[in-house]
């Protein structure tokens, strides 16, 4: 910016703006630096990512008025240099690629405004086909800032939970894989059902430890195999259909979706005294998952109080945890248990 404003000699007609616009983001630019290297969280709060678009819209308006009439649209460098990349950047990190398009695209209006400033009384349509490509072109960068913010996070976040699988697959095998064998050796005359028992843990442990990840398996396999081990040997017809248009959950909220639809069949099995259950699972436009498990036994009352965990933790708190919402109608037709990502 210095640079802009020093070498352009004569066709500054309002140095004084110039150079206050300098000495502002100069300040800003500093707070960032000194951010970075102590608190760089606040880099992507509301008010700082707000500040960083406030002052980029700012400077483009302020490049029509500081600058000799013709300029806005002339080929040559203007006052805002590049702090509408840093502020759509930030939106992108911040908060998404949606809101940093939108973010972006306040860019081509700025630029009018700055050409009004400049003088500028007529607007043919080169020019308006110019602010709406800048309105784009920044609206682009945004989105694309913003996709590739998420992305990274979901590969971290995909990272760090491999590494805490293989962390509890070594602690788990030197421990609680070894005591199930044992329990399951020295019960298999003495108590098989214990026994057996003991073995359906140490598969279901196993499985869960060195099987692979839910994203690999996919939503609806991973939904199938949940629903199949609730059910077990259970004489009960449960069906099963899953519509996957391109889920978007993380694992971990994929395992807890399966989970929780798991425990549904399971309690359906245990309490309802169903003759048929039916799964239903489908993805929405934004990626996220609805689900639904529906039975046609005995329904109880919803807002009684109950006994035991099975619906309250293992079914609401698990799907309230990654941010979703649980819905229970039951009657004397049976019940429903409705599930929602978010």
């Amino acid at each position: 910016m210095v640079g802009v404003v020093a070498f352009s000699g004569d066709a500054v007609r309002h140095p004084v703006a110039a150079w206050l616009a300098v000495a502002v983001t100069f300040v800003l630019a500093a707070a960032a630096t000194v951010a970075v290297r102590t608190r760089p969280e606040q880099l992507v709060t509301a008010p700082r990512v707000l500040s960083d678009i406030a002052v980029a819209f700012g400077l483009t308006v302020l490049d029509g008025y500081v600058f000799a009439p013709g300029h806005v649209f002339a080929t040559s460098q203007n006052l805002a240099v590049e702090w509408t990349f840093i502020a759509v950047a930030a939106a992108g990190v911040a908060y998404g690629p949606a809101l940093a398009a939108l973010a972006g695209a306040t860019f081509g209006p700025a630029r009018w405004i700055g050409g009004v400033l400049n003088d500028f009384d007529r607007f043919e349509p080169r020019h308006l086909v110019s602010i709406a490509a800048t309105s784009l072109f920044y609206a682009a960068c945004g989105a694309v800032f913003g996709w590739l913010t998420r992305m990274l996070r979901r590969a971290e976040t995909e990272i760090s939970d491999t590494r805490a699988r293989e962390e509890m697959a070594r602690v788990m095998h030197d421990t609680v894989l070894q005591t199930l064998a044992l329990v399951e050796r020295r019960s298999s005359e003495s108590d098989p059902e214990l026994a057996a028992l003991a073995r359906e843990a140490d598969r279901d442990v196993r499985r869960y430890l060195f099987g692979p990840p839910p994203t690999a398996r996919g939503l609806a396999a991973t939904i199938s195999a949940a629903v199949e081990h609730a059910r077990g040997d259970a004489d009960v017809d449960v069906t099963v259909n899953v519509i996957d248009d391109g889920c978007r959950l993380e694992a971990r909220s994929i395992e807890a979706v399966a989970r929780a639809i798991g425990q549904a069949v399971a309690n359906a099995i245990e309490h309802a005294d169903a003759d048929r259950i039916v799964v239903f699972a489908e993805t929405d436009d934004d990626g996220q998952v609805f689900g639904s498990v529906r039975d046609d036994g005995r329904g109880f009352d919803v807002d009684a109080p109950r006994e035991g965990n099975g619906l309250d933790e293992s079914i609401v708190a698990r799907i309230e945890a990654i941010g979703g919402r649980v819905a229970v109608t039951s009657g004397s037709g049976g019940t429903e248990v409705s599930l929602w990502s978010r």
